[in-house]
């Protein structure tokens, strides 16, 4: 199985680093050219689950259905929690000399047609009510 940034409940460490961030606890930034197809924990819960009931010994790819930057993510975490998405400083990671790819897109269409549990996008399940 291979996932994205886990988010959900506010305890991932993307929704600390937010919270931090928005308080001015923290230090950092959230990257605008780092991107992510973020899972919410319940949903990737369900779907391990779901494969593993079923026997499943394939690769799957178990991520959000939408893609986001690090930033909008903050800012749609921001937005849930009632914080300020103002207060959280952006950036570039392409001059920060960090290893890892910028863009992580997971292509999940063929994981979900394999499963009935549905993997929301961040902007929906972060969607203010």
């Amino acid at each position: 199985m291979r996932t994205s940034l886990i988010v959900g409940h506010g305890r991932s460490a993307h929704e600390r680093l937010v919270h931090g961030l928005a308080s001015g606890a923290r230090d950092g930034v959230l990257f605008t050219d780092d991107v992510r197809c973020p899972v919410h924990v319940a949903d990737l819960a369900c779907a391990l689950r779901e494969l593993a009931a079923a026997g499943q010994g394939r690769m799957f790819h178990l991520a959000g259905a939408d893609a986001v930057s690090r930033h909008e993510l903050g800012c749609l975490i921001a937005r849930r929690d009632g914080l300020d998405a103002a207060r959280l400083p952006a950036g570039l990671r392409a001059g920060a000399r960090l290893p890892g790819a910028l863009d992580v897109r997971l292509d999940g269409d063929a994981s979900r047609k394999r499963l009935r549990t549905r993997l929301r996008g961040a902007r929906e399940f972060l969607r203010v009510r």
